[in-house]
């Protein structure tokens, strides 16, 4: 009886701790919501409601638990908005979300969008709350598949002094995101890291830097330099309002390493600074840089980190003041990539869809979904979609392009399908899956981190 009695207090805390609570549009039910959740909680949205905060200055503070913040479904097809109204009374900073001591945050499938009905605007998508003061350490911040835009400062903000020598966030992951008319995405200046992942996004008229991770001399955190990976991204018109770098790391004694490949960088506003500084290392060669294009930049600097594949072209984007990165048909930039494809945020590639406005892809035949989470170990999912019926080959391949796995080969009805690839024997490292359908292909890249 005891066996059966621990069996279903076991089953009843697991539902507990990834119970998933839907979430109706309005104002004040997401910060209700937040306000409520217990460690674990996936907070549902509905795709395509709009949900405002006209009360408190944000969403809520997470401490002391893990949520996540979704639109229900696998492939949603719009993304929910999310906004902060609240009239401003002189003091406090709008924002979205603060975390702190013990805090993870997931935001998925999200429009933010940071205008109101005046002229000002929220501050940051996620600030860091330091609470009574002392050391605070945040678990995850994770922000994928969203669109930023509009914010007075940062979007992940780690800028303010009191945080020197008492902030570590642990690991931080933007994938599949466009960042518009923002401060710096990701600004570490005060901030000890582990890791730092950033890829297949764009970053659209950028106020300051880029993107900015700090050395230990600013964050005073030594042993909390990050590995920083920046992959398949897009930077258009960096520096508008204070003209930085486009991508500035500055690291330390803990010399783990950086990564910036298959990136498109274009129009930096200050021609003085440089476009991509990776610094302070002990011979400042511990950085690879490959796969990248530079245009209408600032000056170039590679110290002494290996560089592969480097190209200075104009892209010839669509439409870039407008938002439109596309590549135009036959650009070398289709094939510059370390995997044979495009280079940059692969939605501006030959077989990805362009995003609009609204967040909504425009009609394609199938889609190939990011695998989540990512990275992952040892076991991610990956989500795809069939227009109509039809024959289907979802294959892993190693950076070598030898076969790994075959998940899926055989006809597939139309829909939304979800596989799981474990990867528990593999070594660490970048993985390539590709979806092949009718003649079509498409490819995604994920990370094993074992």
């Amino acid at each position: 009886m005891m066996k059966y009695l621990l069996l279903i207090t076991l089953l009843l805390l697991n539902s507990m701790v990834f119970a998933q609570t839907y979430v109706s549009p309005g104002p004040g039910t997401l910060s209700m919501a937040v306000a409520d959740a217990i460690d674990g909680d996936v907070l549902e949205l509905v795709a395509g409601g709009e949900y405002t905060e006209s009360v408190a200055f944000n969403f809520g503070v997470i401490t002391d638990k893990a949520i996540t913040i979704k639109v229900e479904g696998d492939i949603p097809e719009e993304k929910a908005k999310l906004r902060v109204i609240t009239p401003a009374d002189g003091t406090t900073t709008r924002m979205f979300f603060r975390v702190g001591q013990g805090g993870s945050l997931a935001l998925h499938d999200i429009e933010f969008d940071g205008t109101t009905e005046t002229v000002e605007k929220a501050e940051y998508l996620i600030q860091f709350y330091m609470g009574d003061g002392g050391a605070v350490t945040v678990n995850t911040i994770r922000v994928e598949n969203c669109w930023v835009h509009d914010l007075v400062d940062a979007a992940i903000h780690a800028g303010s002094s009191d945080m020197k020598g008492n902030l570590i966030v642990d690991s931080t992951f933007v994938d599949n995101c466009v960042f518009e008319r923002t401060g710096t995405s990701v600004y570490y200046k005060y901030c000890g890291a582990n890791f730092l992942s950033v890829t297949n996004s764009t970053f659209n008229t950028i106020s300051s830097y880029g993107i900015r991770v700090a050395g230990p001399n600013e964050s005073a955190m030594p042993d909390n330099t990050p590995r920083t990976i920046i992959d398949h991204t897009t930077w258009y018109n960096i520096g508008t309002e204070d003209g930085r770098e486009i991508i500035l790391l500055e690291k330390g004694p803990n010399l783990n390493p950086w990564t910036v490949s298959n990136t498109i960088c274009v129009k930096q506003i200050n021609k003085d600074k440089v476009a991509i500084n990776l610094k302070e290392t002990i011979t400042d060669d511990l950085a690879e840089i490959y796969n990248v294009c530079l245009w209408d930049v600032g000056t170039i600097n590679w110290r002494n980190h290996p560089v592969q594949d480097t190209i200075y072209v104009d892209p010839g984007f669509a439409d870039p003041d407008n938002g439109d990165f596309t590549l135009p048909s036959g650009s070398p930039l289709l094939s510059f990539g370390s995997d044979g494809g495009p280079i940059g945020d692969p939605r501006w590639g030959m077989n990805a869809s362009s995003v609009t406005k609204a967040g909504k892809s425009s009609p394609i035949t199938f889609a190939l979904d990011q695998n989540y989470p990512n990275p992952f170990n040892p076991a991610t999912s990956i989500a795809f979609r069939m227009e109509t019926n039809g024959h289907a080959n979802l294959t892993v391949f190693d950076f070598l392009g030898r076969e790994i796995a075959t998940l899926v080969n055989g006809n597939v009805s139309a829909g939304v399908h979800k596989v799981t690839f474990d990867a528990s024997t593999l070594p660490s490292g970048i993985y390539l899956y590709r979806l092949k359908v009718e003649g079509q292909t498409l490819t995604r890249k994920m990370t094993l981190l074992q």
